[in-house]
């Protein structure tokens, strides 16, 4: 699939299968992530089975099973990092959804004795990124939660503040917006908003709210999406990092 089916293939998969992983896709992950790392400086680390055959213990009441291979996303503990590890952590679960594969973001409901990361001096653990295939039947209590969560979705209009309505912003720029809200956020907040003050100025990204130092992943995570789209949408451009960050169009 190419990137854009990758978004809208893309849920919070919460089952996982024993099914193996072959060397070749582990690969490629780990060039990825060796990618990511080289450009931004963030710490992303792949592992892999235990003795008992799982990467990790997910929280019983959050997840049908666990996961063979888990994706550790390590930074550090300031806005700009948490925002950065959010756009290219993104990034990194489209890419691994591409090669098939499906994914969660995980901030939380883990068993944090049974993980695994290296922390450089200043970093901390953020997330973890579940790696694994999916059961064919999704099972009741992934159902569940997605249902309850998916329930929290913001109207598309809400997340778009600007001198004109939603429905009469620019093609692309809905389509971004669309994007943006199918992906994940914690406990589905969505608490970004984009904003535009007249048709000459630029787009740009901000907070409905900070009262978890989660919304900046959010944020980064949002602005992957975006700009993702508009650049399919012929609108290729890049964000400034940043509450109120800009989309700067290329010329």
């Amino acid at each position: 699939m190419d990137i854009i089916e990758a978004i809208e293939h893309r849920i919070s998969c919460r089952a996982f299968t024993d099914e193996a992983i072959t060397d070749d896709t582990l690969a490629q992950i780990q060039q990825k992530i060796n990618e990511i790392n080289e450009q931004t400086g963030l710490h992303f680390q792949l592992y892999g089975p235990r003795e008992n055959g799982t990467a990790l213990d997910l929280s019983k009441s959050m997840f049908a099973s666990d996961p063979l291979y888990y994706a550790a996303l390590a930074a550090q503990d300031d806005a700009i990092s948490k925002e950065k590890l959010g756009y290219y952590g993104e990034q990194l679960v489209l890419f691994i959804t591409q090669l098939g594969l499906e994914t969660c973001w995980v901030a939380g409901t883990y068993d944090h004795e049974t993980v695994r990361v290296e922390l450089a001096e200043g970093e901390v653990l953020h997330d973890v990124i579940p790696i694994g295939y999916a059961p064919e039947k999704m099972p009741l209590k992934q159902r569940t939660i997605r249902k309850g969560l998916r329930k929290r979705d913001k109207k598309l209009s809400d997340l778009w503040q600007a001198y004109i309505p939603f429905d009469q912003a620019p093609e692309w720029v809905q389509a971004c917006i669309e994007a943006a809200q199918k992906g994940p956020s914690a406990i589905n907040g969505q608490p970004y908003v984009f904003t535009q003050d007249s048709a000459d100025a630029p787009i740009r990204a901000g907070l409905s709210h900070t009262r978890s130092g989660l919304v900046y992943t959010d944020l980064g995570i949002a602005k992957c999406h975006f700009e993702i789209v508009a650049c399919a949408c012929g609108m290729k451009g890049s964000w400034e990092w940043g509450v109120g960050g800009a989309f700067v169009v290329e010329e």
